[in-house]
């Protein structure tokens, strides 16, 4: 029995073509999107999953209560060791503190090599026993316990010694001092956060920083530059570890730190999907937005399997006749429902295979938008394959149930007498509820991508106060080196610097150099400052940044009043200061040459104080997340971090390598490196910008899909109306009022998918958009441009099958009936 219903359904799929073509290419459609999607957000559920008793892993979170709440993923460097020695149900803690730099290395019988890394961490020695890494040589338990000691990744040891054992070679780190390899340990997952390629001894951290720093770091209590995780016994209660927290702080004896500072931890397998308020989190991903990828896979996934319905009943009624004769031959109903479920599911079978190979071809797609590493042994994932399989069967079923019960009610003496209309006349209409379901989610999709392609080149082009065109940026101690501290700038080195600037100076390419801490756009840290009539105990934080002589022309800054920093005067890098108009409202001046020359000082007791000589008109110095805010500007040049070199536009190639020969002159011990500022400001917005791709990509999906189903339901219709048509054609209607007649119905479902849509686009959009402290307003024209656009597809869809209807002989219509 079975390969005969095999050979009926393979039999009517060769007879109606066109019919199995547009089925199974819906259905494959939806199926691709699903599987794909499904694909990312189960690879961004899987994070960390793969950590032995990482359920016991929590990371601790800072949340500091000043002028504004800030949370925060760091904490600062003693709080490791004290939650270690005064909480019992803590079974290790481990500090990360994240330090890019340069790695020198000559193994035997090789040149030397020269690297800038940027996953180097430096890490308690109980690292090991809080993230059990597997080690491909030496012991995790004294991998991090000596002085200067460094674990390397299986790559990085590849990179850097090839087949050579690695253990016991040096490597010269920050051209400072010469770490020993102890370990080497397997190559993390890409599913984590914890991106190391270089494990270094914590205590190393101290030695590469200047006396005064490491005293600092080792002290203070407010500043939070690390991630620090603990392990937790089995059975221990959140809160009762929380609960302890204000004892820790309290061992701190800073007032500011017992009063506005609160510890709380955070479960590893949250960290990543939970994170992304957090400041000085590494973590990319978001949970809002996987749920709503999930959402858009369930919804394309259905839009597909309602067409699948549409069509499988529209198809099923040119099929009465069979039924009828079938049922008079002594057929029962469960042999019919076996027959067209199998059908559906043979289809289903053809679309899965088809949505397959596809999800292969779009792999690589999904890799570069997402930035992750997606292959075809991804698809063999043992989640994902059940999950497909769960899948198969619930579409499958899903898709061939309704058709399969309908058709097979059929009444025999009706369908025998080609009586359409009387087996139809019960049907509720769920084919139209279901059409303006699937455009209005398509509607509602068009509009989001419109208004978040809108948004994201409103922030690309609006004026940021500061020239950021043409503009090349290279680190000085390389890229993702902290801003933070200061760095290692003596006078020898400060003399390279002012020659190297010198040098570059003499291109007629170049417009200006300049050096900072940080460049505008990428947001500066913030520092306690005491100003005119304010004190210590005010706790006024503002954003802070070191620049150069030459930062403001440079960049194109504005000022207002007062002067720049003069080489001149030689003291203003000892007590001067620049401050924002943001700056002089918040501290109270009237105008900004009330604030000229009044005294300010930049930390606490023992700070810099100085005198403001200047201020400039307001740039955004951060995202354009967030509203403008008070800036102070002064020169502490052991805090620089990045040239600024301003260019011509021509021959860029040029001056890219004018650049690279002077710094291979001046700073050959670390590689050359650069980047443009309006990439560095652009790509902030990366991960809107990739929403709002794949928002369009599943909004036209959609459409495509929706236009099916109304192709299902036209072809349904004119089934039911070719008696219908033929007595009008007869009585001399025109073809031109036939398709009118035919298609203002079908239009009325797609304005009231607008309807619908309208609202919910826009609601969904202005809270989207309340993320962005500056941000355009919505026009009422991309609800109609969206509208136009759906009304535009469905009467193309629809006029192809009304055309198709009545160009049919008259004569031949009454007679079918």
């Amino acid at each position: 029995m079975f390969k005969n219903y095999l050979k009926i359904a393979l039999r009517n799929l060769r007879r109606q073509q066109t019919y199995g073509f547009i089925n199974i290419t819906g259905l494959a459609i939806g199926l691709t999107a699903c599987l794909l999607i499904t694909v990312y957000v189960l690879n961004e559920l899987s994070y960390d999953r793969f950590w032995t008793n990482g359920d016991r892993i929590y990371r601790i979170n800072q949340t500091n209560k000043f002028d504004e709440e800030q949370a925060t993923a760091m904490v600062s460097i003693p709080v490791g060791p004290a939650v270690a020695q005064t909480i019992p149900g803590v079974e290790a803690t481990t500090r990360l503190y994240r330090r890019s730099g340069s790695m020198n290395v000559a193994a035997a019988g090789q040149s030397p090599k020269l690297f800038q890394e940027q996953n180097v961490v430096f890490a308690d020695s109980t690292f090991f026993a809080v993230f059990p890494i597997s080690l491909r040589s030496g012991d995790s338990k004294k991998a991090l316990v000596a002085p200067a000691s460094v674990a390397l990744s299986a790559s990085a040891a590849s990179r850097y010694f090839g087949t050579q054992n690695p253990i016991g070679q040096r490597i010269r780190y920050e051209d400072r001092i010469d770490l020993s390899v102890t370990s080497v340990f397997a190559d993390l997952p890409e599913t984590t956060d914890i991106k190391v390629d270089f494990l270094i001894h914590f205590e190393t951290f101290f030695a590469v920083e200047t006396q005064g720093v490491a005293d600092f770091l080792r002290k203070d209590w407010l500043y939070n530059p690390t991630q620090t995780y603990v392990r937790l016994a089995p059975g221990q209660s959140i809160d009762q570890i929380e609960r302890q927290f204000a004892g820790v702080l309290r061992r701190s004896n800073d007032e500011r730190v017992i009063e506005h500072v609160k510890l709380s931890l955070q479960q590893l397998y949250d960290t990543h999907l939970y994170s992304a308020e957090l400041t000085g989190s590494t973590s990319t991903g978001n949970i809002q937005y996987v749920t709503l990828l999930a959402l858009i896979a369930g919804i394309t996934l259905l839009i597909a399997c309602f067409n699948f319905i549409n069509l499988s009943t529209t198809y099923s009624l040119r099929r009465a006749k069979e039924v009828g004769l079938r049922k008079s031959l002594g057929a029962v109903r469960t042999q019919l429902i076996s027959q067209f479920l199998g059908e559906a599911l043979l289809m289903s079978s053809i679309a899965f295979g088809l949505a397959f190979l596809l999800a292969i071809l779009l792999l690589p797609w999904l890799s570069q938008l997402t930035d992750q590493s997606f292959t075809f042994a991804t698809l063999l994932r043992p989640d994902l394959l059940v999950l497909w399989g769960g899948l198969f069967l619930i579409t499958g079923l899903l898709a061939g149930v309704y058709p399969a019960f309908f058709t097979s009610a059929f009444r025999p003496v009706l369908a025998l007498k080609g009586q359409v209309s009387a087996i139809v006349s019960r049907v509720p209409r769920l084919r139209q509820v279901l059409v303006v379901a699937q455009f209005s989610v398509s509607l509602v999709l068009i509009i989001a991508a419109v208004i978040i392609y809108q948004q994201l080149t409103y922030l690309r082009n609006k004026p940021l106060g500061f020239q950021k065109e043409q503009v090349i940026a290279i680190p000085l101690f390389g890229s993702g080196a902290s801003a933070e501290l200061p760095q290692s700038i003596d006078g020898p080195f400060r003399t390279r610097m002012n020659t190297f600037e010198g040098a570059v100076s003499q291109s007629s390419r170049v417009k200006g150099i300049t050096a900072a801490s940080g460049l505008p756009g990428t947001g500066y840290i913030q520092s306690l400052v005491v100003p005119e009539g304010k004190t210590e105990q005010s706790n006024v934080f503002v954003s802070w940044v070191s620049v150069d002589y030459d930062f403001l022309p440079t960049l194109g800054i504005s000022l207002l009043a007062g002067r720049n920093f003069s080489r001149q005067t030689g003291t203003d890098h000892l007590a001067a200061f620049i401050l924002n108009e943001s700056a002089i409202k918040s501290f109270g001046y009237k105008n900004p040459e009330a604030a000229i020359g009044r005294p300010i000082q930049r930390g606490g007791e023992g700070g810099k104080k100085g005198l403001i000589i200047g201020v400039v008109k307001d740039f955004h110095f951060d995202r354009l997340e967030r509203p403008l805010e008070p800036l102070i500007l002064d020169i502490e040049v052991p805090r620089f971090s990045v040239f600024a070199v301003s260019v011509l536009p021509d021959r860029l190639p040029e001056t890219l390598a004018h650049l690279k020969t002077q710094w291979e002159t001046f700073f050959p011990e670390r590689p050359f490196e650069y980047s443009f500022l309006d990439d560095t400001l652009n790509n902030q917005y990366r991960a809107q910008q990739t929403q709002g791709q794949l928002l369009g990509l599943f909004a036209g999906l959609a459409i495509l899909i929706s236009c099916l189903g109304l192709f299902g339901l036209v072809a349904y219709n004119t089934v039911q109306r070719t008696k219908e048509i033929g007595v009008r054609k007869v009585l001399g209607a025109s073809v031109v009022s036939i398709v009118a007649l035919l298609s203002k119905d079908f239009l009325k479902l797609v304005a009231i998918a607008i309807i619908i849509a309208t609202p919910l686009g826009w609601y969904a959009m202005n809270k989207w958009l309340a993320d962005f402290a500056y941000r355009i307003d919505i026009a009422w024209w991309v609800f109609a441009l969206a509208g136009v656009l759906a009304i535009a597809i469905a009467l193309l869809t629809v006029s192809y099958q009304s055309i198709k209807a009545a160009l049919v002989n008259p004569v031949k219509s009454l007679r079918s009936e």
